[in-house]
């Protein structure tokens, strides 16, 4: 009987964990998928937070289902998904841009303003623009006109034993835990993170990214009018 009990929670524990790790793999598959998106719709719409933020919660809506009318259709269902993720998707996603950096030197121009920003990188005529190297990152501006973006997102674990199990063992190392991440265990959600890179389409705007850690970038207005 006592080592029926042990092996029973022991295979009871891996199954668990099992169902759990497929859980968070096809949200990574989905979060990977909506990092793309996100890049490509800021290629289009000069790197702008605020359309590359949309584009990112439309498709991570489908993680983060609440319920709905019985009157309801499909498409608003799908409308609400994303409408109540964007109320909570500062606290449990953020969206780094990694390149162009800040600091893109002598790049950054006032000759090419761009929505809600005063400074902007060009994008036309890349195939004649002086290829040199320029500013602290040290890069010309066929370079600054790749845009890469970081996504981190904190999906949901909600299979029993094992989420307790997951937020009590990385919450014994908080220390080394940035607070983005801890306030992500605190919550019974698990931090995964996603890079895409694409092409700019249009100039690049100069906003408030921020190349610190998420916490410090949760607020959509913190990341306008740089």
């Amino acid at each position: 009987m006592v080592e029926m009990v042990i092996i029973s929670f022991v295979t009871l524990l891996l199954l668990f964990g099992i169902i759990q790790f497929a859980l968070l793999y096809n949200a990574k598959t989905i979060l990977n998928y909506a990092t793309y998106e996100a890049a490509r719709i800021g290629a289009l719409n000069y790197s702008h937070p605020e359309s590359m933020r949309l584009a990112l919660a439309q498709k991570l809506a489908i993680l983060e289902p609440v319920s709905s009318l019985e009157t309801e259709s499909d498409y608003e269902k799908l409308i609400n998904q994303r409408e109540h993720f964007l109320g909570t998707f500062d606290s449990v996603a953020c969206i780094k841009r990694l390149n162009p950096p800040n600091d893109a030197g002598g790049h950054w121009n006032e000759l090419h303003k761009t929505p809600q920003s005063q400074r902007g990188i060009a994008n036309d005529h890349l195939l004649y623009r002086d290829p040199v190297a320029k500013g602290a990152a040290v890069q010309s501006i066929q370079d600054a006109n790749l845009l890469k973006i970081s996504v981190t997102y904190c999906a949901k674990m909600m299979v029993p034993i094992v989420s307790q199990v997951v937020k009590k063992f990385m919450l014994s190392g908080a220390h080394n835990l940035a607070l983005f991440n801890k306030q992500c265990y605190q919550a019974n959600r698990f931090p995964m993170v996603a890079h895409a890179m694409m092409r700019m389409q249009t100039p690049v705007g100069k906003y408030g990214y921020k190349n610190s850690d998420c916490e410090n970038i949760t607020s959509l207005s913190s990341q306008l009018g740089g």
